[in-house]
């Protein structure tokens, strides 16, 4: 489950590393700042690494939805009535892409984790196309999941080995996109562009949320008895000082119109940024009152995010904010 909230991190580094460089080239007036140089030199390397990310990402998602139906035993869990799907998004075209990465003859460490996924990634891509076919054209009403048992134990074997490598790829990467973030920040900063430095603020603190999340470990199933409140609560306020400094901030149509907005546009932002501020401060008052999630999110990951205060919902409201900010900085860059 929690593989999901990652997803949602990595779509604020796609807007801010290609926005960021379109910007540049449109500022023919002002000085170029030190961060905007970094920026450049490192668009079009991380802009592929981001791609690649993001579809490790997907490929954990369908293999979380799958697991969920299937079990994670050694012996397949039989789902009567019930459609399975079988969506892992590993195909040739995604190993090809990695495999010319070999061809770079400077290779930085990046490059390196991602080359030693391919191995495992071609070990699997026959084992999901089979996959795939046989859930889509649902031969387990046919064979009585004889054909389920023997491509599931096959997935099962490299799933230890994927884990590890794609883990390996996927924490270098993350700390990379975190130094970009910071650059990205620190140049708004400096142009005196504060409401969308304020924006980045707010965005910075729901981040440390979802931070959270992840470093207690915590899932439908177990946060209301696992989550430590007090913790959550310290960033909440400061998340919720955020939104209020930045909600003020539009009120200057001056500055409004200097970064390039007009009056009005940030309104669906505050709309999902106000929603996933009450899905946090319910997520808090369930573990403060041990209160579980229903027995539909306990079991499934798709439930859970529609429902108000788990985990997976805010993950899934912060999505959200997430893509309005990216929304509001391409139009920006834009203008």
């Amino acid at each position: 489950m929690k593989k999901i909230g990652v997803i949602v991190v990595i779509m604020l580094i796609i807007a801010l590393l290609s926005l960021k460089s379109g910007t540049n080239e449109k500022q023919t007036k002002n000085r170029v700042s030190k961060e905007q140089v970094i920026l450049e030199k490192n668009k079009a390397k991380y802009n592929k690494h981001i791609r690649f990310y993001n579809r490790i990402l997907n490929i954990d998602k369908g293999l979380l939805y799958y697991f969920e139906d299937a079990g994670v035993e050694k012996k397949f869990k039989v789902i009567q009535n019930e459609d399975i799907k079988a969506e892992i998004a590993i195909d040739r075209n995604f190993v090809d892409k990695l495999k010319e990465l070999e061809k770079i003859k400077e290779k930085d460490e990046l490059d390196k984790k991602a080359i030693a996924m391919i191995p495992i990634l071609e070990k699997m891509l026959p084992i999901v196309d089979k996959m795939r076919t046989y859930y889509n054209n649902k031969e387990y009403l046919k064979d009585k999941y004889t054909g389920a048992q023997i491509l599931h134990t096959e997935l099962l074997a490299i799933l230890d080995k994927y884990n590890q490598v794609t883990k390996n790829y996927k924490e270098l990467f993350e700390k990379k996109s975190s130094e970009i973030k910071k650059l990205m920040i620190k140049d708004y900063d400096k142009r005196r562009e504060f409401i969308t430095y304020n924006q980045f603020m707010f965005i910075e603190e729901g981040d440390n949320i979802i931070k959270e999340i992840h470093k207690q470990g915590l899932d439908a199933s177990d946060f209301s008895t696992k989550g430590n409140s007090k913790k959550f609560k310290k960033i909440e306020e400061k998340m919720a000082k955020a939104l209020t400094k930045f909600e003020k901030s539009l009120k200057n149509t001056k500055q409004l119109t200097k970064e390039g907005y007009i009056v009005g546009q940030h309104n669906n932002f505050v709309q999902k940024s106000n929603k996933f501020k009450e899905s946090v401060n319910v997520f808090i008052q369930k573990i403060e009152k041990k209160e579980k999630a229903s027995h539909s999110s306990i079991s499934d990951s798709f439930f859970a995010q529609t429902e108000k205060g788990t985990p997976e919902n805010v993950l899934s409201s912060f999505n959200e904010v997430v893509k309005e900010h990216n929304k509001l900085l391409t139009q920006k860059t834009k203008k």
